[in-house]
């Protein structure tokens, strides 16, 4: 037989095998299916059942929440928050409002229940109760008036009342009641609801058709996940079987909690069939791209949708000609006239070139960027451009920044003069400190020794402190230079180091003195130094090396840099299993083990070396080797909304000895309640989602959860975001073993932010931006070079418009910010820096402020200091100033104190007030000399 005969003999078979493999598969599929449509209709022949534990996990899936007071949570039915409650039945309730729905899903139509809720109502204190009336399907069943204590009520719901799937409870109350510390309008408070068969059993009851049909899909999702997992037929079967009996017992015995599970073990069952197929979805993918990457239809698609482009830009062009050109045009007549005649000759002199002659020099520019010669001295102009400008800014801004950043300086100043680590200020009440002089403890170790050299030389000025991040500004312009063009070509590299430097997040870390700049630098370095090694065969031990001494910086720089260490060491760890799976034996595979382990030991070694200084400090202050207030502030920090009321709560005085409730912990999460949780959590997503990914408004529902809510959130801009998007999609597919990297590197960190600190700061997603400005710079120089190939390049001018005008827009985009910084911040500064001038004057120096800003009066005045506590109690406030030996209360006009001592201090800060006069006690000493946005400067009583 001829080898080709063979060949073809076997393809035949193998597409043989293959079709009998697909059939046996779809034939085990609809057996399934219908297996789970049979048990599902034999659960629903148990009588109902269930109960709901109100205010414990869970019970959402049957009942809405909102924290809000107007009229559209009591339309809704809404409850309030869950709360602790120690008499109740189970421990926890919620209030209602006048009106409340709970709504139990897939019940079952038909069937006679006993309804029983187990309610409070309001306290003895009261007098009087609400009647509260109860509805099923806007049918009423019953009334009952509560009492102050828990009582269980029962209600018959006959067969003819419940004639729909979900079983719709409406309870009614007749009154509300609110007071001044709790101004929800509260109806009654609930503990509980449960539901019982009230009569005997029938022939035949009616199942809930859409639950049957969940649980039908629910069983092809898993027969499907588990085929994929190479188990063998029999597995599949048994596993199905099993699946589909539990969620059937669940339907029989527990079913209004069954008919909501089934919901979300579909969307569980969805996303672990994406997970297990992604390898053959991507390759799908792939393939659809190269399919439909070629031919002259795709030409013309981009060759329209440039045009498309062309023309909104040429829109915007003609726009600003109109409000601003014409104008500018008769300001400078008639040299305009000379420029206009000018540019004319010139495009008239390309045009008459022809068809070669705007796409030849388009090419020739883009040519010349790709040259190292062009993309250096491109990036040295903007360079001297950019960080002139910057400098120039600095040297006028007479303050170091806010908190942390006021502290780096104040650290360093301190170092410069022999005193060490420490701070002369309390800025929160954990502890009780016995002197406000202590070492500082919430801010890492290493910027301010960035800062010290440059305190030395020049003073500890405001601008000197600044000096490091012009430093660190062109290290990070290379950086990016290197990288994208190591990765992609010089033009991307160029691209990247220009939107990333003039974004206005880079901006502010420039100004201000941050550790958020240097972190970037070295996560960069580190992770851009491990790829290499992974890549770079010949190099392998300098860029492992490279890559874990900026690995220990990183983390000395931001201590929550060690979740970037941790998906950095993972992906190694990756990396040796997927080498080690193949390997058939376990003595060839210990031996390859040993080899490969080894550098990410010595990898691992070096940065925890480096990070030793900050450990061992924290073991000997701290008895910790990570210690930071932080860790405190974690678990109070938007448990009660983002508001700065809320904020204002890790100001609270938690201190036992003054009557606090000691150290929050991660036992509070229940004390804020659970929906606290959630929606703090929700927030944090919603925050990071509207950082990272693109607006998309008009989206359909499912699809526009997964975009931001406000383009104006972006942090690469909005044009950015859509091109960073794009890279990232595209990188999935031809760049996978830098996309790996870059998912294990951050995804621990993101996964921290969200679940224990808090994402809602921009400045806490910097470190990703050069990465989507590498990915946005890509694609907007691949979409020039796809465009420039068609058609014998003739649309190469259209492409290089595109290109720079997208550039434009990304770089134009962050101005505003800017602009706002420079021209309006110094004004809200001016009065507060008017103050501490003040302080400085008339103050002695060992003279102690009470202030809300502890940090900025200790930087500009080199006095002590002591936050405000958030009090409503006088008492206390001055009992904690006095410990402290705070003479002063400063009132800052650029942060005003908020929450209860806000209220309480809200006199002190009436702009009609005036040096002189005595409010509760306090002597008004200064007050700017403005009619408004005015800080003020008091004197403590020295008596309670």
């Amino acid at each position: 037989m001829a080898v080709r005969d063979r060949a073809t003999i076997a393809g035949e078979l193998l597409a043989a095998e293959s079709t009998s493999s697909i059939r046996t598969t779809v034939r085990a599929t609809l057996l399934m299916l219908l297996l789970a449509l049979l048990a599902g209709v034999m659960a629903y022949q148990a009588p109902p059942q269930g109960r709901v534990a109100i205010g414990w996990p869970g019970d959402r899936l049957f009942v809405g929440v909102s924290p809000g007071l107007g009229q559209a949570p009591v339309e809704r039915g809404d409850l309030f928050a869950d709360e602790l409650t120690p008499d109740s039945p189970t421990g926890r309730s919620r209030w209602t409002r006048e009106r409340a729905v709970l709504v139990l899903p897939n019940v079952g139509a038909g069937s006679a229940l006993q309804l029983t809720i187990v309610a409070q109502g309001w306290p003895a204190s009261v007098g009087v109760q609400p009647t509260v009336s109860v509805f099923i399907d806007e049918v009423l069943v019953g009334n009952f008036v509560p009492t102050p204590h828990w009582e269980a009520y029962s209600f018959s719901v006959p067969g003819i009342v419940h004639q729909h799937d979900n079983l719709t409870i409406t309870l009614q109350s007749s009154a509300t009641l609110t007071d001044e510390r709790d101004p929800r309008p509260k109806g009654v408070r609930l503990a509980e609801i449960r539901i019982a068969s009230n009569q005997e059993s029938a022939l035949f009851l009616p199942p809930a058709w859409p639950a049957v049909a969940l649980l039908g899909w629910n069983a092809v999702l898993l027969a499907v996940l588990l085929a994929r997992l190479r188990l063998s037929q029999a597995q599949v079967y048994i596993l199905t079987t099993l699946g589909i009996s539990i969620a059937a017992i669940g339907l029989a015995g527990a079913r209004i909690w069954m008919a909501a599970i089934l919901n979300v073990a579909m969307i569980g069952l969805l996303a672990l069939n994406v997970l297990v197929y992604r390898q053959p979805l991507l390759t799908f993918i792939r393939r659809l791209v190269q399919h439909y990457a070629h031919g002259r239809i795709l030409g013309y698609g981009l060759v329209t949708v440039a045009l498309v482009c062309f023309g909104y830009v040429l829109f915007h062009v003609f726009h600003w000609m109109t409000a601003v050109g014409i104008r500018l045009f008769w300001q400078i007549f008639p040299d305009s006239l000379l420029l206009a005649l000018l540019g004319t000759a010139l495009l008239a002199l390309i045009l008459n070139n022809g068809r070669t002659g705007l796409p030849r020099l388009s090419d020739a520019l883009v040519d010349w960027l790709a040259t190292r010669y062009g993309a250096r001295l491109v990036l040295g102009l903007f360079a001297v451009i950019w960080l002139g400008f910057e400098a120039t800014v600095i040297a006028a801004l007479p303050y170091v920044g806010h908190a942390d950043y006021s502290d780096n300086a104040i650290v360093a100043r301190n170092l410069v003069r022999g005193r060490g680590w420490v701070v002369d200020y309390i800025s929160q009440f954990y502890y009780l400190y016995d002197s406000v002089t202590r070492p500082q403890e919430t801010w890492p170790l290493l910027q301010p020794v960035w800062i010290a050299p440059f305190f030395a030389l020049f003073g500890p000025t405001a601008w000197a402190a600044k000096i490091p991040n012009f430093i660190f500004d062109v290290i990070l312009l290379v950086l990016l230079y290197n990288i994208g063009s190591w990765l992609w070509d010089r033009r991307v590299g160029v691209t990247a180091a220009i939107i990333v430097l003039t974004n206005y997040l880079f901006f502010r870390l420039s100004i201000y003195v941050t550790n958020d700049l240097a972190f970037v630098v070295f996560s960069l370095a580190a992770t851009a130094a491990l790829l290499r090694s992974h890549t770079d065969a010949g190099k392998r031990w300098q860029w492992l090396i490279v890559s874990a001494i900026c690995t220990g910086l990183m983390m000395l720089q931001k201590p929550s840099g060690a979740m970037f260490a941790l998906g950095m060491g993972l992906w190694q760890l990756t990396i040796l299993l997927n080498h080690l799976r193949p390997i058939p034996t376990w003595q060839q595979r210990w031996q390859r083990l040993r080899t490969e382990l080894t550098p990410i030991v010595v990898w691992s070694l070096i940065a925890l070396f480096i990070l030793s200084p900050y450990l061992v400090r924290n073991m000997i202050l701290f008895g910790k080797p990570v210690y930071s207030t932080e860790s405190y502030d974690a678990w109070v920090l938007d448990y009660r909304g983002v508001s700065g009321d809320a904020w204002a709560e890790i100001y609270r005085v938690f201190a036992p000895e003054w009557g606090g409730p000691g150290l929050p912990n991660r036992s509070w999460i229940l004390r804020w309640g659970f929906d606290a949780t959630i929606t703090k959590f929700e927030t944090q997503v919603r925050e990071l989602r509207a950082y990272l990914m693109p607006a998309w408004p008009g989206a359909p529902d499912p699809i526009a959860a997964l975009f931001s809510h406000d383009a104006q959130k972006n942090i690469l801009t909005s044009l950015g975001a859509w091109l960073a998007l794009t890279g990232f999609l595209a990188a999935i597919a031809y760049r996978r073993n830098w996309m790996s990297l870059i998912g294990f590197t951050y995804t621990p960190y993101i996964l921290f932010m969200l679940t224990y600190w808090r994402t809602n700061e921009e400045r806490y997603w910097v470190a990703l931006i050069p990465w989507l400005a590498l990915l946005a710079s890509w694609i907007i120089w691949a979409g020039y070079d796809r465009l420039a190939a068609i058609g014998d390049r003739r649309w190469a001018p259209l492409g290089l418009i595109l290109a720079l005008t997208a550039i434009v827009t990304i770089v134009a985009a962050s101005q505003a910010d800017i602009a706002d910084k420079v021209r309006n911040e110094p004004r809200i500064w001016q009065q507060d820096l008017a103050a501490y001038e003040w302080l400085r004057a008339n103050t002695p120096p060992d003279a102690v402020i009470m202030t809300r800003l502890p940090w900025q009066v200790n930087w500009h005045t080199e006095r002590p200091a002591v936050m405000i506590p958030n009090t409503d109690d006088r008492e206390l406030l001055l009992h904690i100033a006095h410990h402290y030996g705070a003479k002063y209360l400063v009132l800052e006009n650029q942060m005003r104190v908020k929450g209860d001592v806000g209220r309480l201090l809200a006199p002190l800060m009436d702009h009609a007030n005036q040096p002189g006069m005595i409010i509760d006690g306090f002597e008004l000493l200064y007050a700017s000399p403005t009619p408004d946005f005015r800080a003020f400067i008091y004197r403590i009583p020295t008596s309670k």
